[in-house]
């Protein structure tokens, strides 16, 4: 690494979600190509002072960044905005607890005022989606010109489609169980096409969550660790991958599981169509016939999945992760106020 390279410290902080750790990895391992030295640090007592610009990579659930990476005066501060999914939806849509649901409305009113108290103090923006843009914009009040889309990408050399043979007959979802997850309205559209169809739904959730499903006839619910390739696996041979979140800041499963070529049934709202494109048949998540019909013509249907197959593989090669490196390095060095080397940002 030249000496002339841009310092960036990324704050990685305690109880990263495992999407976010998955999404800063494959970020992170690309940037030494754009001249970017990365400097790790965890909180207060290791930031790296000496870095050009501070990168934060773990704004969710619409958390401002903490407080301590906006003092005066620190490098310039970018943060990527996964998502604000407990400022857009409904509080029983979100939380699991009554407490929760409860003090949603307060929890926020009091995100969204945090957010336009340190609005200044932020360098930019990095939004996973053009979704997250506009929900960005609409709950921090910073500018728009001080938002940029990133999308993720997809390893195209670990998700990758298996030989040409025939499904087996099971639909497949990964998810963290969460409200917004609406993994009870697959169960609910599952059962119904179980009483006609010999189908099998496999489910990959937390441990916790695997008690409440595990006793339903007709699914399989897997709860420990899964490896990349057992999870490529599970892909490659479905009939189709369901996904019908209630919200996503960007769904890269959905991404995974075209890669394999598997056929992908998604949502009609928050980033889903966004990263799906065409190539997946999407539905109203909050409609569970929509789904049950999606979810009989895959199974039927074996043009169908063959067509969605081919439109997904495709739509996955749009998106690579030495792509999204370009252009976080793209906003870093903006941010910092040097001269990029390559092309401005949107």
């Amino acid at each position: 690494m030249k000496d002339s390279a841009l310092r960036v410290g990324i704050y990685q902080g305690p109880e990263i979600p495992q999407s976010f750790k998955v999404y800063a990895e494959n970020v992170w391992r690309h940037l030494p190509k754009q001249d970017i030295a990365t400097i790790p640090f965890k909180d207060r007592k290791d930031l790296p002072k000496s870095a050009d610009v501070l990168w934060d990579i773990r704004s969710g659930g619409g958390n401002p960044p903490p407080d301590f990476l906006l003092e005066h005066p620190l490098p310039p501060l970018v943060v990527t905005v996964h998502g604000f999914a407990p400022l857009s939806l409904n509080g029983w849509e979100y939380f699991r607890t009554l407490k929760g649901l409860i003090m949603s409305g307060q929890y926020a009113k009091h995100k969204r005022e945090r957010w336009r108290e340190v609005r200044t103090a932020v360098g930019s923006i990095i939004a996973v989606s053009a979704f997250v843009k506009d929900e960005a914009i609409r709950f921090t009040g910073v500018p728009a010109d001080r938002i940029h889309v990133c999308h993720h990408g997809v390893d195209g050399n670990a998700f990758t489609p298996g030989p040409d043979t025939e499904s087996e007959p099971y639909f497949f979802h990964v998810s963290n169980d969460e409200p917004r997850k609406n993994v009870g309205a697959i169960v609910r559209a599952f059962r119904q096409l179980r009483r006609h169809c010999r189908v099998q739904l496999v489910l990959k959730l937390p441990e916790e969550s695997a008690r409440n499903y595990e006793k339903i006839e007709g699914i399989r619910v897997l709860s420990g660790f899964l490896t990349t390739e057992e999870l490529v696996h599970l892909y490659r041979h479905a009939l189709a991958f369901i996904f019908p979140s209630l919200y996503e800041g960007f769904g890269l499963p959905i991404l995974e599981a075209m890669a394999c070529g598997c056929p992908v049934i998604t949502s009609n709202v928050s980033a889903c169509r966004e990263i799906a494109g065409e190539a997946a048949r999407t539905i109203n998540p909050r409609n569970e016939s929509e789904l049950l019909e999606a979810m009989e013509i895959l199974y039927r249907n074996p043009e169908e999945r063959r067509a969605r197959t081919a439109m997904g593989l495709r739509r996955a090669l749009g998106f690579s992760w030495e792509e999204s490196a370009k252009c976080h390095a793209r906003v870093l060095y903006m941010t910092a106020d040097r001269n990029a080397p390559v092309a401005s940002p949107d």
